[in-house]
């Protein structure tokens, strides 16, 4: 008895043409979405290491394994590079107790960014758990070139360097707010009035400020279009 003969029929050229052109639309609606998910996430991630790297050298001086502590930002036309640094109870109370010591003689130079041998303890030296460093080069932030912000247990010491200081002597003020977007080849940093911090673009969907107290609580906002307002994320 013959087997009976299996009726196989496969796709026919305008079956597979058809085909082609739903998968060739589908693709051309989703990815517009797909591309803007994909620098969200970019600049959105950026952020968030950022306010990792604060919130964790921060507990080291909340532990008391620094008594003094600072965050270092280096930022270029290529990337940001983002670096913790401490300083031990010990070396913070002999600079306190030498009246002659720079410390006590000249508050501004407290968040020290320009010697290499002012920190115990920096990441570029020494390897440490406590301390960390992470370059980012998706990203551009509201500034160029060096600057820090720094932070102890009581935030008695709190300080800045760079462009985080404004004003001179009893008029000095230290930055709690800096911006991060997705880095252009038109500009080397975002494009934000930092005193109002609204964007010269309303309409910048990858935009978020890092903001810190001088106790070290740090928080991220996205800025809405929608709302042309910030907008609490964590």
């Amino acid at each position: 008895m013959r087997a009976l003969e299996k009726n196989i029929k496969g796709f026919n050229l305008l079956e597979v043409l058809i085909v082609i052109v739903i998968i060739g639309f589908v693709s051309a609606v989703a990815y517009p979405n797909l591309s803007g998910w994909s620098k969200e996430r970019k600049a959105r991630g950026a952020a968030i290491k950022i306010k990792s790297l604060m919130e964790k050298i921060n507990a080291q001086v909340q532990r008391g394994n620094y008594a003094f502590v600072q965050v270092f930002f280096i930022a270029d036309a290529t990337s940001v590079e983002v670096k913790s640094r401490g300083m031990k109870i010990s070396t913070l109370n002999s600079k306190i107790n030498n009246g002659a010591d720079e410390w006590n003689t000249t508050a501004s130079s407290r968040c020290n960014i320009v010697s290499d041998t002012y920190w115990d303890d920096d990441p570029e030296d020494v390897d440490k758990l406590e301390i960390q460093r992470i370059v980012l080069d998706e990203v551009m932030v509201n500034f160029e070139g060096e600057s820090a912000i720094c932070f102890s247990k009581n935030a008695k010491w709190f300080s800045g360097a760079g462009t985080f200081v404004t004003g001179t002597g009893d008029d000095i003020a230290i930055d709690e707010r800096m911006f991060v977007c997705l880095r252009s080849s038109a500009s080397n940093t975002c494009g934000v009035d930092e005193a109002s911090g609204i964007p010269a673009d309303t309409s910048e969907k990858n935009l978020f400020s890092i903001d810190w107290t001088r106790f070290g609580e740090v928080s991220i906002d996205k800025w809405s279009p929608a709302k042309t307002e910030w907008v609490l994320l964590q």
